[in-house]
């Protein structure tokens, strides 16, 4: 069977995992790696670095639909929601990208761009939009709503109901207790306890976070 082939836009850590991950277990075949801070023809799990976004464009109009924003972060910020909007005007396709070993509820929405890790679980009426990135063995419970461009790390646990607004990221580690609505654009600290609710746009940390 033919192949859809698929662009990765980011080489960094990220990008090994999808790598793996694309090659193993979906019908996508990766053309290359978009990097501008890589050199052209270094090669990242026996994948090509082909340039920078600005073939984007070019591999459109040769053939490739599809892309993969394969870039993390280590705190909230705009890089991957800029790399998404890009790649999205251009035309391209955002397939969500899944693990078979991660559990997803029949009743949960996974939407378009999204990537989901080995080991994750999603629960019943949760909602995952789009560009979210969940890592390994993270579980998001029942009737959880996770915006856009949202970063979960390993091993967070979002208990029943929480709301994760735009753009978010929720260190390694960290619990967010049921109910509680964290905004758009913050930072939750690596191993944190989030008991209360959180305006847009801050860094909270610690045990209880504050």
């Amino acid at each position: 069977m033919m192949k859809e082939k698929i662009v990765l836009t980011g080489g960094g850590g990220l990008a090994g995992i999808l790598i793996e991950l694309i090659k193993n277990f979906t019908e996508y075949e990766i053309v290359g790696i978009l990097d501008s801070q890589l050199k052209v023809g270094q090669i990242i799990q026996g994948v090509s670095v082909l340039g920078n976004d600005d073939l984007l464009s070019k591999l459109y109009a040769d053939g490739v639909k599809n892309a993969c924003i394969s870039v993390g972060s280590i705190k909230a910020d705009t890089k991957r929601r800029m790399q998404y909007e890009k790649v999205r005007r251009i035309g391209f396709a955002m397939p969500s990208i899944v693990h078979p070993q991660a559990i997803i509820s029949e009743s949960a929405e996974i939407h378009q761009g999204s990537q989901i890790m080995a080991g994750a679980i999603i629960q019943t009426g949760s909602s995952i939009g789009e560009n979210v990135l969940i890592y390994s063995g993270a579980i998001v419970e029942h009737d959880c709503q996770v915006n856009s461009n949202v970063h979960i790390c390993p091993g967070v646990t979002l208990s029943g109901g929480c709301v994760i607004g735009e753009n978010s990221y929720i260190g390694a580690g960290a619990t967010v207790i049921q109910g509680i609505v964290i905004g758009s654009d913050v930072t939750v600290g690596a191993g944190s306890v989030v008991i209360s609710d959180v305006p847009d746009g801050i860094t909270i940390k610690g045990v209880p976070a504050k």
